[in-house]
């Protein structure tokens, strides 16, 4: 179940952490607050499913896919690394691209890659602090399914 979400998740997050601009031309105070606290490096940690019964499937990631990075920079620009154990561990993708964020809370990124170039993405962001990041596939706040990505800041 994993591999199956997991990896056109990663990399449309990928694509659109590379997004560039800003909602508007003068960003408000929350955009700057939630800008910079995103803004570095990230680890994959778990994935959280939960299925409209409510019932929740928690993956917790392997040594080896917490060995990915996400990295937010400043610019607006966006790089994201996969791996997975197919005999050892080993790259699956390697990303980049540009993000944002909009209405405080909706991180939009844009691949800009040889086959999803262009890609874009965006995910409900339920939780960012100085060291975690949560992001849900479904962007509706109203929904009972989630398809929610933890990540931990590494810097």
């Amino acid at each position: 179940m994993k591999d199956q979400f997991l990896k056109p998740i990663l990399a449309i997050l990928m694509g659109t952490l590379l997004s560039t601009g800003c909602s508007s031309d003068s960003p408000s105070d929350d955009d700057n607050n939630a800008n910079s606290k995103i803004e570095g490096v990230w680890k994959p940690i778990q994935a959280e499913f939960v299925d409209n019964n409510g019932t929740t499937i928690t993956d917790n990631y392997s040594a080896c896919e917490q060995t990915g990075r996400t990295t937010f920079s400043n610019t607006r620009n966006f790089a994201q690394t996969g791996y997975y154990t197919v005999t050892d561990c080993e790259l699956e993708w390697d990303n980049t691209g540009n993000w944002q964020i909009v209405n405080d809370d909706i991180l939009r990124i844009t691949i800009n890659g040889q086959f999803d170039n262009g890609t874009i993405g965006d995910y409900l962001i339920t939780e960012l602090t100085a060291t975690t990041l949560k992001i849900d596939a479904d962007t509706d706040s109203n929904s009972t399914e989630q398809e929610v990505y933890v990540f931990q800041k590494v810097n």
